[in-house]
């Protein structure tokens, strides 16, 4: 494991910052042609982040433009001073992450203790000798053989009322995890998480950082829908977490983000505000895990984008900076 100067460090992030000021943009604006017009005109988030969704808080840029004066300055140069603020926070946030994750002892993902081993064939008998060594199956199989139990399962009161069970989907090599929180009425009638508006949002989210949906992996933390979409209850999440767990064994991400406060507190097994766990990171089962707002939670409340936006991009520079570190 190596660590990269600080100044290397810093110019590496400032380069992917100014990427993704240039391509991150689109997600943060509803469709329209007001909003159309005003994202491809800008090459960072508003200034401000109250109603940034809404395509009748947008200015179109002749208008913009049109308007000129001191207050467009004013209005440039706070973007720019809270820009340059992020990065500072954002450079600080890494190489404290980066700190924390090489002082703390390695170790692999722990699958419940009844769970079989997933990774190993039975060892088969030789004449020669002791029975051979295990060999590995693959992770995909794996994670087949373990939905296919998810599929089956009654362990609580939420069976009767799906229509199906909701694994997971992704590449099963995936660096990055994200788990919301349960399944809705979409991902029950079509088996897969976060289809929908908000899925889609997700998918919006994912490629302005850089991500599509097959490179990373995504599940939540209930396999089963809770009738009316309510909130998972506490004998629920703990019905489900050996299932989780088996599948961070099997997938061995490098780093978790959370989706939501009940996936955040479900996870880290907290009752703190999602304010306070996105102020840091946190770690599961030696994995670091950040945590922002759920995708639908944004569509209900605009004014979320701007820190959202924060957010996932820290997790990106976080995860750059750990392959480097890796290498």
């Amino acid at each position: 494991m190596t660590q990269d100067s600080p100044g290397r460090l810093a110019a590496d992030l400032a380069r992917y910052l100014d990427q993704q000021q240039q391509d991150g943009t689109a997600w943060y604006f509803d469709e329209g042609p007001v909003a159309a017009a005003a994202a491809a005109t800008l090459a960072d988030p508003p200034a401000t982040p109250v109603e940034a969704a809404t395509p009748a808080a947008l200015t179109p840029p002749a208008a913009a433009t049109a308007a000129g004066g001191p207050e467009a300055d004013a209005a440039a140069a706070a973007k720019s001073a809270r820009e340059r603020e992020f990065r500072a926070e954002c450079e600080r946030f890494v190489r404290e992450t980066l700190t924390q994750i090489r002082n703390r002892p390695v170790a692999p993902v722990a699958a419940a203790p009844a769970a079989p081993d997933l990774f190993a064939a039975a060892p088969a008998a030789t004449p020669d000798g002791p029975p051979a060594a295990p060999a590995p199956v693959s992770k995909r199989l794996a994670l087949e053989s373990l939905a296919a139990e998810v599929a089956v399962c009654t362990a609580c009161k939420l069976h009767p009322t799906r229509t199906q069970t909701v694994f997971g989907s992704g590449n099963p090599d995936a660096r990055v995890l994200f788990i919301g929180e349960a399944p809705g009425r979409n991902e029950d009638e079509q088996g897969l998480p976060f289809v929908g508006r908000a899925g889609q949002l997700l998918t919006d989210i994912l490629r302005a950082i850089r991500f599509e949906r097959d490179e990373v992996y995504i599940c939540n933390i209930l396999k089963c829908r809770p009738p009316e979409n309510r909130d998972p209850e506490r004998d629920e999440a703990d019905a489900c977490e050996p299932f989780l767990r088996r599948q961070l064994a099997i997938i061995q991400p490098h780093l978790i983000c959370c989706l939501g406060r009940h996936a955040a507190m479900t996870l880290l097994d907290t009752r703190a505000s999602l304010r306070s766990l996105r102020e840091t990171v946190h770690f599961y089962q030696g994995i670091p895990v950040l945590a922002t707002f759920h995708p639908a939670a944004l569509l209900r409340n605009p004014h979320w984008k701007r820190d959202t936006w924060e957010d996932v991009r820290k997790l990106r520079a976080l995860h750059d900076a750990l392959l480097a570190d890796a290498s």
